[in-house]
């Protein structure tokens, strides 16, 4: 499936697929939230050693499979792979965005 992105989207993909911190964090707001696995990271500040040991211990890749978007946000569906047990796996990443960065995301199965 080719699936058309928008340029904040494809930046959030390929830099955790490059497993590129700097980058990836560049697609946050500075206040931003991040709930995964039951955890919530606020702020670039907690959000960077979050990903930081996410790309050192699981070296994720995400392979969307589905992109829906509004004014407000995106949800990104796909295969997730790396070194984590059950992997692959589906996820939803829903991303809130305003003014061009990710002030939210949630990662659900």
């Amino acid at each position: 499936m080719n699936l058309s992105l928008t340029p904040l989207t494809t930046q959030f993909v390929e830099s955790m697929n490059a497993q590129n911190s700097a980058e990836f964090i560049a697609c946050f707001a500075p206040d931003a939230v991040v709930e995964d696995e039951g955890h919530t990271h606020c702020g670039t500040a907690e959000i960077e050693p979050w990903i930081e040991e996410a790309f050192r211990t699981s070296r994720p890749i995400l392979k969307v499979t589905n992109a829906t978007f509004s004014e407000t946000g995106a949800v990104l569906t796909g295969d997730l792979s790396g070194s984590f047990p059950g992997s692959p796996i589906v996820l939803h990443y829903h991303l809130t965005i305003a003014e061009g960065l990710i002030t939210g995301l949630k990662c659900a199965l």
